[in-house]
């Protein structure tokens, strides 16, 4: 009869735990935030995928700004989105803002273009879910005069969901923490403001919605929830803009550009609105599918997942 020697069976056992060991540890590692002193990056498998500002960024001085993720990069590690363009030195990756700051009826900054306002990041928590998912929690401060005028709370969620596809959602809430806080877009029939991705454009860019391609105007254009943005065609790869119309108090539309600018799900125009000053407060989400092609089925099932986490 064969015996198991004892020793082999301790060797056994200190082979299966090292086994457990390294492959549990590299799943943990497999995405990972790291800090620096301009913000926080977040690395899957050692690829960077974003990274959030969160200390005050210019050029020369000119346009600070913090808050916002730049850069963004696709799944083959490319970067997706433009800081500090020639044509528009105020976009900042992806972000969201308004050019109407009013404070007890008073014109107070235009933060679309870093006016008279500053961003101070007093918080920030990044923390890795699992292997496949990983959130940044941070509060801002808006700062006018040396004042905080508005709390502001975002919390970021990125999802792996497969080797071509990633979702990043964005969910921002601001408390006003003075009477009286106004939010308003553009002052013309553009109205655009609140969440802008400024990503970059191919020559033959192409924009769809569930019910086909898209033709970009002066003005807001009509649209579904989603607004796919590809390399030409309604397949190819892109980012995909998903959001909650329904929702946004004074929702204007799309405002897209196929070329030197942000995309935008404009609200509330030119007509400025007063922040609740009790919960509910404003809130609104947004989702980016970060893809190598997606079909309208597929991205439909996407934005029924995104509305449904938020019942």
């Amino acid at each position: 009869m064969h015996v198991f020697h004892p020793t082999k069976l301790i060797s056994l056992f200190c082979f299966v735990y090292l086994i457990t060991f390294f492959t549990l540890h590299s799943q943990a590692q497999n995405l990972s935030w790291t800090s620096t002193d301009q913000g926080y990056q977040l690395t899957e498998a050692g690829a960077p995928r974003l990274f959030y500002q969160s200390a005050t960024k210019s050029q020369d001085g000119k346009y600070p700004r913090a808050n916002y993720i730049h850069p963004l990069y696709d799944v083959n590690g490319e970067i997706i989105t433009e800081d500090f363009p020639a044509d528009h030195l105020h976009h900042r990756g992806i972000f969201w803002t308004w050019h109407q700051l009013y404070v007890d009826g008073k014109r107070v900054a235009d933060p679309w273009i870093s006016e008279g306002i500053s961003w101070k990041v007093t918080h920030v928590n990044p923390t890795v879910i699992n292997e496949e998912q990983a959130q940044l929690k941070a509060t801002i401060q808006w700062i006018v005069a040396e004042k905080a005028v508005v709390e502001e709370n975002i919390t970021l969620l990125y999802e792996r969901m497969d080797p071509e596809l990633y979702k990043l959602t964005i969910e921002v809430t601001l408390k006003p923490l003075v009477a009286n806080v106004q939010l308003g877009g553009s002052e013309d029939p553009k109205g655009y403001g609140g969440f802008s991705p400024r990503i970059k454009l191919s020559e033959t860019v192409g924009f769809f919605d569930s019910n086909g391609q898209v033709l970009p105007q002066e003005l807001p254009v009509g649209g579904g929830p989603w607004m796919n943005i590809t390399q030409q065609g309604p397949e190819d790869p892109g980012v995909v803009i998903l959001g909650e119309p329904d929702k946004l108090p004074s929702y204007q539309g799309w405002i897209l550009r196929n070329k030197n600018s942000m995309q935008n799900m404009a609200f509330p125009g030119k007509t400025p609105i007063t922040l609740p000053e009790k919960s509910p407060f404003l809130s609104f989400r947004n989702q980016l599918l970060v893809h190598q092609g997606l079909k309208t089925a597929e991205i439909d099932f996407y934005h029924n997942d995104f509305i449904n986490e938020n019942e």
